[in-house]
This record gives structure tokens, C-alpha cells and sequence, in this order.
């Protein structure tokens, strides 16, 4: 498939993508323009003025992951962000940290398509499966929205979720898991002093959430015996995961 084809096949999932109005962002905090010359793998591209950028709040599968091999849907994803933003006009929009110890931009990118539309890449890749949702502290204004986009690839198996290496782990079930995973559970207990994190156990989860993790997203119902969704790297010896922002929980 042409680069042409395969933008047309995205379009049928653009919905809740294309933006219009005085402020394609208004959450946003607008920055660099410039076109789009170089995609290096499914959440980093180049601008045409140098300008290095990582597409924040999604991770892609990586290719030549750590100097062994490619993770799986790795290429796959580079190809599918190459095909819907390469040589196209971009702005760069950042809600949070904007550049990382390499001096690339951590930005949400919103490229112009061919009929004047903005498209938001990072919204793309989460809900056609060519990425999984990754937010940190200082970046995790849109984790909702792309949670509920990559929630959607989830179930239709699109992109990387038609792989079960990345599919969403028990709790029993981390041995070939990727560092940074997604375990599904029920919540055993929930502590308020400590460090903050996850302890993984066979039959779930116990919280630890001291008052300096700050107060729960609304939608979150913290109560013992509810599932839920839990993502971040996970220390092994434990196990556990840190917990540092609540954008790391879902409710299921």
C-alpha cells in the first residue's frame, strides 16, 4: 500500500481527531512549527528545522530494542506514523515538560492534512494500535482521552493489541511481560503511608498512596474489591510498580 492509500485508510478513523476552530489545542500551550521530514519510529519524528521530537504521552513498540531486536509491531508502527505525517505542516503543543535530556521536544504534534484538517498523531497512533498509552507526572494532561483511544484499538485488536506479547497481564502473569506493562487485577488494600506504589500479589493489588501523591482523578473509585487496570515498569524482585500519578490507574 502507497503512502497516499494508507492515508486514506487512516481516515476511517480519524473521528475524534480532526480538529477545527481559533485553537486546534485550547489545553495546550502552542510551539514550534515546521514540516515534517524524518519518522525514526512510531512516536518520534524531525522537523524540517532540526527540531528532534518525541510524541509525548504514548509509547510505540521500539525497533533494535536495546541492541537485541525489534519488539514486536515495531517496524509496523514506524510505517504507520511515516505514512500519515511525513511531509506534512506540523505545530508542536506541549502540556507539560518540553524537552528531555536529548533536547528533544516531548510534544503532542498536530499535522495538517490534505484538505486543511489538523490531525492530532499522538490521538492516531493510540487509537490505531500503533502505540500504548505511557504518561508521566509532568505529562499526563490528555492520558484520559488517550486512554479511552487505545482502549478502543484494545478490543478491535488493532495494531500491536492483534500481538499477545502486549496484551494486558494478571497478576500472575508477569514472567514475559515487557518491563513496562499493563496487569489487570482486583485492588486487595489500599495504605496512606510510604512510598508510593503498587505491590503486585497473585490475587491483585495493594496500594500505597500517601497524601503527597495528591488527590485521585475523578473517575477513579479507589475502594477494595473493584479491578482495575495498572501500568508502569515493574521491579521484578518485588514485584511492584511506582506509582506517580494517577493516570496510571483505570477502573475495568
Amino acid at each position: 500500500m502507497n503512502a497516499g492509500a494508507t492515508r486514506r485508510a487512516f481516515g476511517l478513523g480519524l473521528a475524534g481527531l480532526t480538529l477545527a476552530g481559533c485553537s486546534p489545542a485550547p489545553d495546550l500551550v502552542g510551539g514550534e512549527r515546521g514540516r515534517i521530514a524524518r519518522v525514526s519510529d512510531g512516536d518520534a519524528l524531525a522537523l524540517d528545522t532540526g527540531q528532534k521530537v518525541r510524541l509525548v504521552e504514548i509509547e510505540a513498540p521500539q525497533p533494535d530494542f536495546k541492541e537485541r531486536e525489534d519488539q514486536p509491531y515495531a517496524i509496523e508502527a514506524r510505517a504507520m506514523l511515516n505514512a500519515v505525517a511525513l511531509g506534512r505542516g506540523a505545530r508542536l503543543w506541549y502540556g507539560g515538560l518540553s524537552r528531555d535530556k536529548y533536547d528533544r521536544a516531548l510534544a503532542h504534534v498536530i499535522a495538517s492534512d490534505e484538505t486543511g484538517n489538523e490531525i492530532w498523531l499522538n490521538g492516531l497512533m493510540a487509537r490505531q494500535g500503533g502505540a500504548r498509552v505511557r504518561t508521566f507526572p509532568d505529562n499526563a494532561r490528555r492520558a484520559r482521552q488517550l486512554l479511552k483511544f487505545e482502549a478502543e484499538a484494545r478490543v478491535a485488536k488493532k495494531g500491536l493489541w492483534a500481538s499477545d506479547f502486549w496484551r494486558v497481564r494478571a497478576c500472575d502473569d508477569l514472567e514475559s511481560a515487557p518491563a513496562f506493562a499493563l496487569i489487570e487485577g482486583a485492588l486487595l488494600g489500599v495504605e496512606t503511608s510510604g512510598e508510593a506504589l503498587v505491590r503486585i500479589e497473585a490475587g491483585g493489588f495493594r496500594i500505597v498512596a500517601p497524601a503527597t501523591l495528591g488527590k485521585a482523578d475523578a473517575d477513579l473509585d479507589i475502594a477494595v474489591g473493584k479491578r482495575l487496570r495498572v501500568r508502569g515498569r515493574i521491579e521484578r524482585d518485588a514485584p511492584e510498580i511506582r506509582l506517580t500519578h494517577w493516570a496510571q490507574l483505570e477502573m475495568v
